[in-house]
């Protein structure tokens, strides 16, 4: 399941669900270093 794809809108190409929640953590360390506030990850498909 994790290794399914999807498109992926900003980023204009295929991911993987694995590769979808390596980006929401990555969000999320920056909102914990203040760099910038969390948005979640609204799901499109």
């Amino acid at each position: 399941l994790l290794e399914s794809t999807i498109y992926h809108r900003k980023l204009k190409r295929k991911v993987r669900y694995k590769t979808l929640i390596r980006l929401e953590l990555y969000k999320l360390i920056k909102h914990l270093l203040g760099e910038k506030r969390y948005k979640g990850l609204r799901i499109w498909w």
